[in-house]
């Protein structure tokens, strides 16, 4: 995962945006944010950001909680929590991991085990 340089407590530009989005503000309001941080940005830049995210993510929103729970960890790797949480899935997903990590003794009945 590459590293990507922090902006306005955010781990990237795009998260900064798509999370000051997401909280209603307008593109005018993140540009003012961007421009007291001495950050420069234009009002193009962030729709293309938040809508690249749109495209690349579901309309599902990850609840606020999981959000804070995943934001230390996803600032250590230089992505957004949103991100780490797409990584996170694809991993378990990959390695037929979600029994494991959810421990609920629900296997699907095709499910061998190990």
């Amino acid at each position: 995962m590459p590293r990507r340089a922090p902006v306005l407590g955010y781990p990237s530009r795009s998260a900064a945006c798509v999370l000051l989005r997401a909280e209603g503000l307008s593109n005018i309001e993140i540009l003012a944010r961007f421009a007291e941080a001495g950050e420069a940005i234009t009002s193009q830049q962030i729709s293309t950001l938040v809508h690249d995210q749109r495209l690349r993510g579901s309309s599902r929103r990850l609840p606020e909680i999981v959000i804070a729970r995943l934001a230390p960890s996803a600032q250590a790797r230089g992505v957004s929590a949103v991100e780490l949480a797409e990584e996170l899935l694809a991993v378990i997903a990959r390695d037929d991991m979600v029994d494991a990590v959810l421990d609920d003794q629900t296997a699907p009945s095709n499910h061998k085990e190990v």
